[in-house]
């Protein structure tokens, strides 16, 4: 192989991962578990403005944003607990125009008080890293048996039409470049 094919090739692979992680958190996946509980924690965020003024001195202003947090707490059928962040997107991305948090909330308070503890499949998106205190955000929550298998519809149907518009994307590139190609041998 080439040096320039091997560049190119590894820059494919490195576009098809980051296209990978791009969708594997964003789309909605899926946990059946039990709630344990929910938590609100107030978070802070500091935006530090530094201003310069004349001589050595700096002024310093720091705007500090409060917000408050929900998280949902549970426990999955191996045992192991999980945690997630139930913030609304709104407007924002990823575009679930989710607005319902503090009612996703109050069914998750129901659910982890409820004598039965059922077992919930919790629709998510994102990622859990401890390190950066990075969390799931809840989409919904519905009550199914501890056995359930969640068969993603959705995701399923988002992939076959995006493979559709690629293709068809392709072939009509393909058709443009073989016009030019044509164009250009009947100029000479």
């Amino acid at each position: 192989m080439k040096g320039t094919k091997k560049v190119k090739f590894g820059i494919g692979i490195v576009l098809i991962v980051i296209i990978a992680l791009f969708f594997h958190y964003t789309l909605p996946r899926t946990a059946v578990v039990q709630i344990s509980g929910t938590d609100v924690k107030r978070v802070d965020k500091r935006n530090k403005v530094i201003e310069k003024q004349s001589g050595a001195n700096a002024k310093i202003e720091v705007e500090q944003r409060t917000s408050d947090v929900r998280f949902i707490n549970s426990v999955s059928r191996k045992g192991k607990t999980m945690v997630f962040r139930n913030g609304d997107t709104g407007w924002g991305w990823p575009p679930y125009l989710k607005f319902n948090s503090a009612d996703l909330t109050a069914e998750a308070q129901a659910f982890s008080t409820d004598q039965t503890k059922p077992w919930v499949l919790v629709k998510y998106y994102g990622w859990r890293f401890k390190v950066f205190s990075m969390f799931p955000n809840v989409l919904d929550l519905k009550v199914v048996d501890r056995n359930y298998t969640h068969f993603p519809i959705f995701n399923i149907v988002f992939f076959a039409l995006l493979l559709t518009v690629a293709f068809f994307i392709r072939s009509k590139i393909k058709k443009f470049v073989s016009w030019v190609r044509n164009r250009n041998k009947s100029k000479q």
